[in-house]
């Protein structure tokens, strides 16, 4: 199981990639297939890689704003889940506590979920691809 930060870092990437308009320069996305070959075996240093290479001019705008949204979105979604446990606790004798798992303010549950898209040979694609099978699932009530 991914921690939030991770989630957070994997999703703001993969949000970042698929909302390019070109494919990216053959070094990056070399740079990026490297990635997805060792991120299921050295997730921490898979995920540190990723977050060098939205440094990179082509993403770094994308992935940062990407990464406010998500947060953004997070804070949202817990300070509503807490407002609701906290109405639901005022009206019974024992406090309720936040036990959810925090991971679940996002979609991406695990690093085999985005393995395709950093191996693709055109990540931008198969990220794009990624963006629109997940939002038809949370259309649908899947997610």
């Amino acid at each position: 199981m991914l921690t939030h930060l991770q989630q957070i870092t994997i999703q703001a990437f993969i949000t970042a990639l698929a909302e390019l308009d070109s494919p990216l320069p053959a070094d990056l996305q070399k740079q990026i297939n490297q990635i997805g070959d060792i991120i299921s075996t050295q997730s921490t240093d898979a995920l540190n890689k990723l977050i060098e290479l939205a440094q990179n001019p082509h993403l770094n705008k994308l992935y940062l704003q990407a990464r406010v949204n998500i947060q953004q979105e997070y804070e949202t979604q817990e300070r509503n889940k807490y407002r609701n446990y906290q109405k639901e606790s005022e009206s019974r004798d024992t406090p309720i506590y936040i036990t959810e798992n925090i991971s679940k303010a996002l979609p991406l549950d695990s690093i085999e979920e985005i393995k395709p898209i950093l191996q693709a040979s055109d990540s931008v694609k198969e990220a794009q691809k990624y963006q629109r099978e997940t939002n038809q699932k949370i259309r649908r009530g899947l997610l």
